[in-house]
Formats: structure tokens, C-alpha cells, sequence
């Protein structure tokens, strides 16, 4: 069963993901903001970026992390993750199994997992990852597949043996209904980044995720 919901947990847990802009001032302002509103976690994800732009980013935003006490992963770049000291790797569904670059890197980097239905990834893929993001739960701008929607989500995340967020469509209505469904661990990309105040928005989701 999954740690994510197998009662244990008590506490939200917030995973931003960034917004692919490539604006690092904005990251700059945004991330020390959410993580004093209980973001722990940020993805830098930034796919489009020239990529010595993007290790400009990876790195600035490492030491910011550090200083934050927050970690830092990054988006399906093995070597960039390891070469500026994030906190791990985070794989799309495309991206080659953990052995393909652990005997490469080093099986020291964490690596984290994005998940659909079906689920594609082997067992022992899933319980050697820190965590897993699974989707998308509500509607998306994107083509991302059919909605899991809450219930689904909460039944797919009790199968995997790692720590599952909730990603996809999340906004503050759907965080009311998540929190119903005992999910407690959230990322989410707009909700936290295109915020008017990023902090209390962070707070707002660790109180309606917390529930009564």
C-alpha cells in the first residue's frame, strides 16, 4: 500500500512544479515565497530553455534551495542533476529505466517517477523511487489523458509503493474535494506559480489539505 494513503500521513505535502517560462527572477522571487507558505519540493522543469540557460537556472536555484532547506529536483536531465548537486532526478513516462544511467551517475541520485494510467513502470522502478506524481487527476489545458478524478486516484496511489502526489487540474476547488478522499500530497503547477501571492496560496493548500 502506498504511504500516501495508507493513514499515516498527517501533515500536506506541496510539490511545485515550475512554470516553464525560463524567467529565473521569477523563480527567484516565487520559490522562497512558497516554501515559507509549506512547499518543500520544487521540479525545475523548463523543457524549452537553451540548456546552458537552464544550467544557469539548475544552479542559482540549487544554492537557493539549499539555503531554503528545501529540495530541488529536475526534470529528466540525469547528468545536469548530478552535476549541479540537486536532490534528484524527476523521469517522464519517455525517459529511459533508472539502470540505463545509475551504473553511469551513480545509484546515489534519487530519482522520482511520472505516472498514468495505465501504469508502465515496473514494481521494482516504482518502490525504488522517492516519490511518484500520478495523472492527471482533473482536467488539464493539455492532452494528458482521461481524468483519474479523486476516487480512481486514491485507489491507483494504494497499489504503488512510493509516495504519491495527486498532479493535474489542481486548483482551490479541487483541493476541497482531494482533502475529502484523505489526499494529502499535491503538486501542482499554476495553482502555486501564477498566484497573486504565492504564499498564502501555498498556505491556503496546507490548511485545506489538512482538513477539519
Amino acid at each position: 500500500m502506498s504511504a500516501a494513503m495508507d493513514g499515516s500521513v498527517q501533515e500536506p505535502e506541496l510539490f511545485a512544479i515550475t512554470p516553464g517560462r525560463g524567467d529565473l527572477d521569477e523563480l527567484l522571487l516565487k520559490i522562497p515565497l512558497l516554501a515559507a507558505g509549506g512547499v518543500a519540493r520544487f521540479l525545475l522543469r523548463e523543457l524549452s530553455v537553451d540548456p546552458a540557460r537552464r544550467r544557469t537556472m539548475a544552479r542559482a536555484l540549487v544554492g537557493l534551495c539549499r539555503d531554503l532547506a528545501v529540495e530541488l529536483w529536475i526534470a529528466r536531465d540525469v547528468e545536469l542533476a548530478n552535476e549541479v548537486g540537486a536532490h534528484g532526478v524527476h523521469l517522464s513516462e519517455r525517459c529511459p529505466a533508472p539502470s540505463a544511467w545509475r551504473e553511469r551517475i551513480g545509484a546515489g541520485l534519487p530519482f522520482g517517477l511520472s505516472l498514468h494510467r495505465p501504469v508502465r513502470r515496473p514494481p521494482d522502478e516504482i518502490s525504488a523511487a522517492r516519490h511518484a506524481f500520478l495523472g492527471p487527476v482533473y482536467p488539464t489545458s493539455k492532452d494528458s489523458g482521461l481524468p483519474l478524478g479523486a476516487p480512481l486516484f486514491v485507489d491507483l496511489a494504494a497499489s504503488l509503493a512510493t509516495r504519491v502526489f495527486a498532479l493535474g487540474g489542481i486548483g482551490e476547488q479541487q483541493l476541497s474535494e482531494l482533502s475529502r478522499h484523505g489526499i494529502r500530497r499535491v503538486a501542482a503547477i499554476r495553482y502555486f506559480f501564477d498566484a497573486t501571492n504565492p504564499r498564502a496560496s501555498a498556505e491556503h493548500a496546507c490548511s485545506v489539505l489538512r482538513g477539519p
